[in-house]
């Protein structure tokens, strides 16, 4: 076997190796793409090397992205962060130039690479349901074994554009296709499942826009399948809208009675936010909670527990004293021994399972001007600081490292409730960006995702428009390359789906 066969076989490993850790382990993703780097020197052949890099110049465009880090060395302070920062992102510009200069991968050998990436996210996917049957789970983020939820999500919605391309794709049909949709429908699903916002919008809207697609381009008789899809979209966003109305509104503004049916009196705080279309602090007998509460469970009634108590009553459409409480069944009262503060959390496939916490935080806001604890709520309030501090510092922003240190500070100057959590930075990508280098970053990092539709049009195919806008959504309410398993998907399957993706017999330049 020739030399540069060994290293090529090496370096597919490597690669379906690294896309198999994506979603499974960080410790595994760093050592491939060590690995990689090692037998991509090893190899030698700069000549080669250099030929194959000019003839597909969108390898020195995704690589340049890392250059412009280097912009914000002229603003830091902080040395040693941006010393980490510049070592954390290597892969945004290695990954690229390591898929645009070695032997270009074939159909079958990309078909293998995708594929392993699939099987690697259903076995998470699976391992993620069995744990959430044999443990006790109150936050469904636990239920992500080994990367953070939020990335987790974006390999599953990932997975399930794959084996979506792949079930409609000319060359699948019968068993294969039926295979192919039964994974597309398990990973769909599952993103329902795992109550992930991220997520959930983000396969929503692709189904959108794909099905408008199909409805402007596709042939008449298919254009029903997509008018089907539209019309779904639109009965639940029907729902959405009305289980919406439901939670917000206030059905408790007309007081029916003041006593219990025992004689007791109620106690009524208005200062109180509204959940199910209930006020929290109406109809409240605290004597018959406590006694109840007794006769119900062997756990005290603490503070905190009497508020969880109070608030899944409430959730429920129920006055808060004895009559309600005993009318409880036994699952009502160990949901409440865990923290559950709502009946509807644990429905794990119900739409107001997922948006109804978020519907609490913002009533909770309107209420009492409080934030802490609802993601949602947090991220605006970084969003706006990091906005401020930006305006100030536009051209070149206020240094790679620096960043995280500046909202801090911003935060308490502003006196914000959540200025005691240090070091969360932006929560946006165009943010981050922003403020590590400036507007200069911001821009190119637009060029470099138009360059693509622009100079390779014969290569670009809904696959890849798929993943860009994935990516282009989490980096909204997320910094997406801030966390290892982000930054090694996008400088990973941005050249790759690009150049190999299978119709794609051989990569040409536009």
């Amino acid at each position: 076997m020739k030399r540069h066969d060994v290293h090529y076989y090496i370096y597919v490993l490597g690669l379906i190796t690294l896309v198999v850790s994506l979603p499974l382990s960080h410790f595994l993703m760093g050592l491939s793409v060590f690995v990689l780097f090692l037998n991509w020197v090893a190899e030698w052949d700069w000549k080669e090397k250099w030929k194959r890099i000019c003839s597909q110049k969108v390898g020195f465009v995704f690589a340049a992205l890392y250059l412009f880090l280097l912009m914000g060395l002229l603003r830091t302070d902080n040395w040693h962060a941006a010393g980490h920062e510049l070592l954390a992102q290597l892969p945004l510009i290695f990954l690229p130039v390591l898929l645009t200069t070695s032997r270009p991968l074939s159909p079958k050998a990309t078909r293998i690479f995708l594929h392993s990436f699939i099987i690697s996210t259903l076995f998470c996917c699976l391992t993620s349901w069995i744990y959430w049957l044999v443990k006790d789970v109150t936050e469904m983020r636990e239920i992500s074994l080994f990367v953070d939820h939020i990335r987790f999500s974006l390999c599953v919605v990932l997975s399930f554009i794959l084996s979506a391309a792949y079930m409609i794709s000319s060359d699948s049909a019968g068993t294969q296709r039926s295979v192919y949709a039964l994974l597309a429908l398990m990973f769909f699903v599952y993103v329902l499942f795992s109550h992930t916002m991220t997520g959930i919008v983000s396969i929503l809207v692709l189904i959108f826009c794909y099905a408008l697609w199909q409805l402007i381009v596709a042939p008449g008789k298919k254009k029903w399948m997509s008018a089907v899809v539209l019309l779904l979209m639109l009965l639940l966003g029907t729902y959405l809208v009305i289980i919406s109305v439901q939670f917000f509104t206030d059905k408790d503004r007309v007081v029916t009675t003041t006593e219990t049916a025992a004689g007791n009196l109620y106690t009524f705080d208005k200062n109180t936010p509204v959940e199910n279309g209930h006020r929290i602090g109406y109809y409240v007998c605290h004597d018959e909670l406590q006694k109840a509460w007794a006769l119900r469970s062997d756990s005290a009634l603490t503070e905190h527990r009497e508020n969880v108590l109070i608030r899944y009553l409430n959730s429920k459409g129920l006055h808060k004293d004895y009559e309600a409480l005993m009318s409880l069944e036994h699952k009502d009262i160990r949901n409440i021994e865990r923290g559950i503060s709502n009946y509807l959390y644990p429905r794990n496939l119900d739409f107001r399972s997922t948006l109804y916490p978020t519907y609490f935080s913002i009533s909770l806001y309107k209420c009492c001007n409080y934030i802490e604890n609802s993601s949602l709520l947090e991220r605006l309030e970084l969003w706006k600081t990091s906005w401020k501090i930006f305006c100030q510092h536009p051209l070149l922003g206020v240094g790679l490292g620096d960043q995280k240190d500046r909202i801090d500070a911003q935060l308490d100057v502003d006196g914000s409730s959540i200025a005691h959590k240090k070091q969360r930075g932006c929560h946006n990508q165009f943010l981050t960006f922003g403020l590590m280098s400036g507007i200069v970053m911001i821009l190119y990092f637009i060029f470099m995702i138009v360059y693509p539709f622009v100079r390779m049009r014969k290569q670009v195919s809904y696959v890849y428009v798929g993943f860009v806008m994935l990516m282009l959504m989490s980096m909204v309410v997320e910094d997406t390359l801030e966390a290892q398993t982000g930054r090694v998907m996008f400088s990973l399957m941005m050249p790759l789906l690009l150049l190999f993706w299978p119709s794609n017999e051989k990569p040409i330049e536009g």
